[in-house]
């Protein structure tokens, strides 16, 4: 369970194969246990999957501790018996405190409506959590280099996301959750595990 704190207010579960990354660790020893989980996969990943992953996490570690997240664990995935043809790949799961406009649920539907606006391409909705309504963005984007981390490939690549943005009660903020990944061919099993990590979020003053 990720715990509540001074900047982020509530708790959340995260599923159990998430390698989590440790924001009190340094950048080398989060790649010393991200390499400890490759070696678990099997078929294991090649020597040049490896060194991208360790170079991959090493960007996505100084991109999410400069953003201020809270938590961010990846899934890694391989072939398994039952899928033999499952490709390697990654999901990002992220939790970043955000400012806003509005406190509670005001900022809901400015915050629809303005990524509406914004962002015409993207799948904008309010979605009903335990905790109260909640803003929902689905989008693509194009991204210069690839965030899968077993992928090294330098052509640019389409990246589908997922942000769930809560009110915090009392505050002027909200907490973006986000899933983000390359592998779209297993979306739906992304959105099912950002909804039942939604579903666990519990505020510190309830």
């Amino acid at each position: 369970m990720a715990d509540a704190t001074a900047e982020l207010p509530l708790s959340f579960q995260v599923p159990d194969p998430f390698q989590d990354l440790d924001f009190q660790l340094s950048p080398a020893e989060n790649t010393n246990k991200l390499l400890d989980k490759l070696q678990s996969i099997s078929p294991k990943p090649s020597d040049e999957q490896i060194a991208h992953a360790a170079l991959a996490q090493q960007a996505m570690y100084e991109m999410l501790s400069s953003a201020g997240a809270a938590y961010a664990g990846v899934l890694l995935s391989g072939p398994s018996p039952e899928h033999p043809d499952r490709p390697l790949s990654s999901v990002l799961l992220s939790v970043i405190a955000r400012p806003s406009e509005l406190a509670n649920e005001d900022t809901v539907h400015r915050l629809s409506r303005t990524m509406g606006a914004i962002y015409p391409e993207a799948e904008v909705g309010v979605v009903q959590l335990k905790t109260g309504p909640a803003v929902l963005v689905t989008e693509e984007t194009k991204v210069e280099r690839p965030v899968n981390l077993l992928v090294d490939d330098s052509a640019p690549t389409r990246v589908r996301q997922l942000h769930v943005f809560v009110p915090i009660p009392g505050r002027y903020a909200m907490a973006d959750f986000s899933i983000a990944t390359e592998n779209v061919d297993e979306w739906d099993d992304c959105v099912q595990i950002l909804a039942r990590v939604c579903d666990t979020i519990t505020f510190a003053d309830a």
